[in-house]
């Protein structure tokens, strides 16, 4: 009797600074393996021939056809071996369709992983699947500040897509136009109710404490099945009342959880400079007195900065960051007064600058 046929088999690894990863936090395991199982259930449907409408949900029957078989971790990068599909034993008649999904879900991250937008049109030709697929594998990237990256690897542990804090910026350059990207603006509000028919919710506008409607398309629906918490962050464009204050937001392109978690790195990287911390630093984002910019004090070091989202915030502190060494850290004492030459020895002290070539 002829053995059956394996199933397709790959790995995520997840690498930190030093490469040699022996444990991964539950919560970044637990967004990849979600995003990555939504992304097999949606391209399972679309090899199965599915026409698959925004708020339709994926039936049973593909979820458990197409779903991801988890295996005993390895260390080195922190690699989770996983299977598609689950052989029944003898013969699997859904083979040839698992192996289709896995293709397409291959040249999709490959596509991705290059930043080719030619390439992930070609792999899922299907519009509308592909802007929720595009949307599962942006959740499987590391967040802007993240110290990890993502490589995936196949069964022979050659790795065919790498997965780094660019990949997000480069999945919403697919998702939204330029225009709507220019026209966006992002507020900060308590989520009061979200009404699925309409495809609407509404917000408490911290400023005025008014409620704000918020229009989406059935495009980005699948991210408020995540993110219900008190406090989100709607990125679209901002209509506003007679007093010039928010009234509405439509053609909402993103609604996020607002991250106030401590923000740590280990580098600062700014045009052809780079600047090692040690110990890594870590500071804390607050909100301003108006709940709509994320803020970082932090007097020793002479960082002051603010933006509406955690990742415009980590540009503006590596921009400070840069600044303040060119300005104070490299220039000679006889250029500054007291209090600068206080800020020079902090930031020599924190900092070291890596050469150019290295």
């Amino acid at each position: 009797m002829p053995k059956p046929e394996r199933h397709p088999a790959f790995s995520f690894h997840i690498e930190g600074r030093d490469q040699e990863v022996h444990s991964a936090p539950a919560v970044v395991l637990v967004r990849l393996l979600q995003n990555a199982q939504l992304a097999f259930d949606l391209i399972g449907a679309h090899v199965e021939g599915r026409e698959i409408r925004m708020r339709a949900r994926i039936p049973a029957a593909t979820s458990q056809r197409f779903q991801l078989i988890c295996e005993i971790p390895q260390t080195g990068s922190y690699a989770m071996p996983v299977t598609v599909g689950q052989a029944d034993g003898l013969f699997d008649l859904d083979l040839g369709l698992v192996k289709r999904a896995y293709e397409v879900f291959r040249s999709l991250v490959q596509a991705v992983s290059k930043h080719d937008d030619v390439g992930v049109a070609a792999a899922l030709p299907d519009e509308r699947i592909r802007r929720r697929v595009l949307e599962s594998l942006k959740g499987m990237a590391p967040p802007a500040d993240s110290d990890w990256k993502l490589s995936l690897h196949d069964e022979a542990d050659a790795a065919f897509a790498s997965f780094d804090t660019g990949i997000p910026a480069f999945v919403d350059s697919i998702l939204t136009t330029e225009e709507q990207r220019e026209a966006g603006r992002v507020i900060t509000g308590e989520l009061k109710s979200i009404d699925f028919t309409e495809r609407k919710l509404t917000l408490i506008y911290p400023p005025t404490s008014k409620e704000l409607a918020c229009i989406y398309d059935e495009d980005i629906e699948d991210m408020l099945y995540a993110r219900r918490r008190d406090l989100i962050q709607v990125t679209g464009r901002v209509l506003l009342d007679d007093h010039g204050a928010p009234r509405q937001i439509i053609d909402v392109t993103d609604i996020r959880d607002l991250d106030l978690s401590p923000v740590v790195l280990d580098a600062i990287r700014f045009g052809d400079l780079t600047i090692h911390a040690s110990p890594p630093l870590s500071v804390q984002p607050e909100l301003d007195d108006t709940q709509q910019l994320l803020c970082v004090v932090q007097d020793d070091l002479g960082i002051d900065v603010f933006a509406p989202t955690r990742a415009a915030l980590l540009a503006e502190l590596n921009e400070q960051l840069a600044m303040l060494w060119r300005e104070y850290a490299l220039a000679p004492n006889a250029e500054l007064d007291g209090k600068a030459r206080d800020l020079k020895h902090a930031l020599r002290t924190r900092f070291a600058q890596v050469p150019h070539d290295a």
